[in-house]
């Protein structure tokens, strides 16, 4: 199954209800990274912060980001892996 998974591109996007009409910053979080490294998927494809397409290598993908999902579980002290 990883070999298939090389081939794969994940697409990550982000639906507001508050904002409909425009796309959301949907760029993976640190934690995501991880998993989509283990999982060996080649591509990512996200919103970028100027509402643009980005479309990259998940090895060349590099963040420091962290999602306000993770904040919240170090806030409460919940050991995520």
């Amino acid at each position: 199954t990883r070999r298939k998974m090389r081939k794969l591109t994940i697409y990550i996007a982000k639906h507001r209800p508050s904002t409909p009409s425009m796309s959301c910053e949907s760029k993976p979080c640190s934690h995501c990274k991880k998993e989509i490294k283990r999982l060996g998927i080649k591509k990512i494809v996200y919103v970028d912060a100027f509402g643009g397409v980005t479309k990259t290598n998940a090895r060349d993908y590099h963040t420091d980001y962290i999602c306000p999902g993770y904040k919240e579980y170090a806030r409460l002290n919940v050991r995520v892996d």
